[in-house]
C-alpha cells in the first residue's frame, strides 16, 4: 500500500510503498478516506529536536483520520465492515493508575499513532477496535479532524462556559475551533487574539465576537474594556507564545479559570503570586482528549448540527502531495488541512 513514511534520521517526509496491515485479535483494519495534517507531522517532516529525540524510523507518519471499516480481527463484535470511523490515537495501556481512575487521556504508557508506533497517512491502518468510534453520519472529512477538534471540545468544555465571556488566544487551527465550541457551548461573548490576519478571519467564521490583532492592540486592555474591566471567566492559551501566556493570566478575571494547551518551546518565566496566587484562579493543563467523555461531546454536537468545524478546512490535498500541505503550514495562511485518499 502506499504511505507516507519518516525514513530516516533525516529531515523529509518519503511516499512509499509498505507492506499492508492485517488486523489481529481485538483489532480491525480502516481503509484510510481522509486524513489531517498537523503541526506534529512538520516537525516530524523538518527533523526538529523534538523529533530527534522521540521518532524512530523508519515510520509511517499521521494520526489524524476517519475512514471505512474493511476487516475486524477475532472477538470484535461491536464494529462491522463498511462502517465509517474514526479513532482515538493515542494507545494506553488500561492498566496504570490514571487509567483506573477515569483519566486514561494523561496515561504513563500512552504510544501515538505516527509518533510511537505506525501512523494513519497510508491507505490502510490497523487500530484495536477499542479506540474506534463510528462516525453515526459523519463525513470522514470532518472525521478526520476530531482529533485536533477534540483538543478543542477538552480545552473548552472542562469550563463553565454557558453566559461567560471566553477569551482564546492563539487562533491556530485547534483556537478557532476552540472559539466554535465555546459559542455552541452558550459563551455571551467570545474574544479571539492572534498575530495572522488570516487566522484572526476563520476565527471569526467560526464565531468570535472580538478579534484582536496581537501584534497591534493592547491585548488585556480591550479584554478588559470588553468585560467591564473585570477579565474574562475563562481563558483558552491555545499558542504557547510567552507573552500571549502572561496576556492570558493578565487577562482573567479574579477567581476565573485559565486553561492551558499552547505549548512554549523552553521555559516561561511566571509571577506565581501576581499571576495566579492573588488572583485566585484556576489552571488547568490540557492534553489529547478525555477518552471517551471527549469523542462522545463531539459526536453528539456535530450530529445535532450545533457546531461545524468546516470553515477551519481550508486547503485539500491528495496524499501523494504532502509536501505542498506542509508547505502550506510553513507560509502561515492555512487553517486545517486534509489529505484525501481516493
Amino acid at each position: 500500500m502506499r504511505a507516507i513514511v519518516k525514513e530516516r534520521r533525516a529531515p523529509g517526509l518519503s511516499v512509499a510503498s509498505v507492506p499492508k496491515p492485517s488486523p489481529g485479535p481485538g483489532e480491525v483494519l480502516i481503509a484510510v478516506r481522509h486524513v489531517g495534517v498537523c503541526g506534529t507531522d512538520l516537525h516530524i517532516a523538518d527533523w526538529d529536536a523534538w523529533a530527534q529525540g522521540r521518532i524512530h524510523p523508519p515510520l509511517v507518519v499521521g494520526h489524524e483520520f476517519a475512514g471505512e471499516i474493511e476487516a475486524v480481527g477475532d472477538g470484535v463484535a461491536e464494529l462491522t465492515r463498511g462502517q465509517l470511523v474514526t479513532a482515538e490515537g493515542h494507545i494506553v495501556c488500561g492498566h496504570c493508575l490514571q487509567c483506573r481512575t477515569g483519566n486514561s487521556h494523561i496515561c504513563r504508557r500512552t504510544k501515538i499513532i505516527g509518533v510511537d508506533r505506525d501512523g494513519a497517512f497510508a491507505d490502510y491502518i490497523v487500530m484495536p477496535a477499542t479506540n474506534v468510534l463510528p462516525l453515526d453520519g459523519i463525513p470522514t472529512e470532518v472525521g478526520a479532524v476530531m482529533d485536533p477538534m477534540g483538543n478543542a471540545f477538552h480545552a473548552v468544555l472542562t469550563a463553565e462556559i454557558p453566559g461567560s465571556t471566553v477569551f482564546v488566544a492563539g487562533c491556530g487551527p485547534i483556537g478557532c475551533f476552540a472559539v466554535g465550541v465555546a459559542r455552541a457551548a452558550g459563551a455571551a461573548k467570545v474574544v479571539a487574539s492572534d498575530v495572522n490576519p488570516t487566522r484572526l478571519a476563520l476565527a471569526t467564521r467560526m464565531g468570535a465576537h472580538v478579534a484582536l490583532d496581537a501584534a497591534h492592540d493592547d491585548v488585556v486592555r480591550r479584554v478588559l474594556a470588553e468585560t467591564g474591566g473585570e477579565g474574562a471567566d475563562v481563558v483558552c492559551e491555545m499558542s504557547g507564545v510567552p507573552a500571549a501566556l502572561h496576556q492570558a493570566f493578565a487577562a482573567v478575571r479574579l477567581g476565573g479559570r485559565v486553561q492551558l494547551l499552547g505549548i512554549p518551546t523552553g521555559q516561561v518565566p511566571i509571577d506565581f503570586a501576581s499571576e495566579i496566587i492573588f488572583k485566585g484562579i484556576t489552571v488547568y493543563g490540557v492534553i489529547g482528549r478525555k477518552m471517551y467523555e471527549t469523542w462522545h461531546q463531539m459526536r453528539r454536537y456535530l450530529t445535532a448540527g450545533l457546531f461545524d468545524p468546516r470553515p477551519v478546512i481550508t486547503h485539500r490535498f491528495p496524499l501523494t502531495e504532502i509536501d505542498k500541505a506542509l508547505a502550506a503550514i510553513r507560509a502561515g495562511d492555512a487553517g486545517k488541512i486534509i489529505l484525501e485518499i481516493p
